[in-house]
């Protein structure tokens, strides 16, 4: 035991002392003026029986509320330096956060909202049903990381690695992935209608039955991307990469295309009504089954295509 020092003595503790002997000698010398000259065991236990009762009581609830709160304080302390692990740029530390966190519950109950992760390293961190909204990713690597039904509502990417990354699910309106590597992303089904794409790289990604209705997205590029069924109509496409993407039955009426790289792509049955494809590289596209009808496109280039088989001409034909 550490030698008494009055100095570095705690105040509340100092306090707590003087007032247990103020109350030893209060209760003495009450006791002895009450008895004066004698003294048993009885006569303690008549005089202080309700006192000790309530007192005992008053300290338990004392000793059980300290104790809830310094847990309380305990486990916000080490809420807040596991979210500070999980920004680690080690991988290591990041993942070991992540599955506390999730023990916890802190994953999904808001505890990440607006929570900055610049840089983070968490490659391959499953982080399914996690609430982020607001969340700052910016350069972070988040290859393979499992995002799947995440609330990831207003989280920006910029710049971040997100090879393979499975987004299915998600909620990601006015997400920012400006310039964000999105090589191999899963994003089926998304609405990404509000979402910030300028400049990312989407190639071989699974991004079919996307919906971006009337979205301007130029220059995108999505080389070898799966868009089937894709919802693409009047959406602005100005030199989109799409070099031997699959766009099978995707609806592109009204879309603009214009100097769009559509080489080796697949349009079967695709809608491309009243389309505009002028400057756009169809060589090697397969347009069969395609409705091109109002399209607006060059004999020529439709000279360099694949196939046309089945295909519906801009001027209603039948090729």
């Amino acid at each position: 035991m550490g030698k008494f020092n009055l100095k570095t003595m705690n105040i509340t503790r100092l306090v707590g002392i003087i007032f247990l002997v103020l109350g030893l000698i209060f209760g003495v010398t009450g006791f002895f003026n009450q008895h004066p000259g004698r003294f048993s065991f009885s006569d303690v236990v008549e005089d202080f029986y309700a006192n000790i009762s309530s007192e005992l009581f008053s300290i338990a609830t004392t000793v059980l509320l300290i104790d809830y709160l310094n847990e309380r304080r305990e486990d916000q302390r080490r809420k807040e330096l596991l979210i500070r692990e999980l920004g680690s740029t080690s991988n290591a530390i990041a993942l070991r956060a992540v599955a506390e966190l999730k023990a916890e519950g802190w994953l999904a109950d808001g505890s990440l909202h607006g929570a900055s992760f610049v840089e983070a390293n968490l490659d391959k961190a499953s982080l399914s049903g996690t609430s982020l909204v607001g969340a700052n990713f910016e350069r972070a690597q988040l290859n393979n990381v499992d995002f799947r039904q995440a609330d990831l509502t207003g989280v920006s990417f910029e710049g971040a690695k997100l090879e393979e990354t499975d987004l299915r699910g998600a909620k990601l309106a006015d997400a920012h992935f400006a310039r964000a590597d999105l090589t191999g992303v899963k994003l089926t089904g998304q609405d990404l209608r509000n979402v910030n794409l300028f400049g990312a790289e989407i190639n071989s990604a699974n991004l079919d039955e996307i919906d971006l209705t009337e979205a301007k997205v130029n220059g995108l590029d999505l080389r070898g991307s799966s868009l089937r069924k894709a919802k693409l109509a009047s959406a602005k496409l100005h030199f989109v990469n799409l070099k031997g993407a699959t766009l099978s039955e995707a609806n592109l009426e009204k879309a603009n295309l214009n100097g769009a790289n559509l080489s080796g792509a697949y349009l079967n049955w695709t809608n491309l009504q009243g389309a505009y494809l002028f400057n756009a590289d169809l060589t090697g596209a397969d347009l069969s089954g395609a409705d091109m009808t109002g399209a607006r496109v060059t004999p020529e280039q439709l000279a360099t295509v694949k196939s046309l088989k089945s295909a519906t001409l801009p001027d209603g034909k039948k090729a």
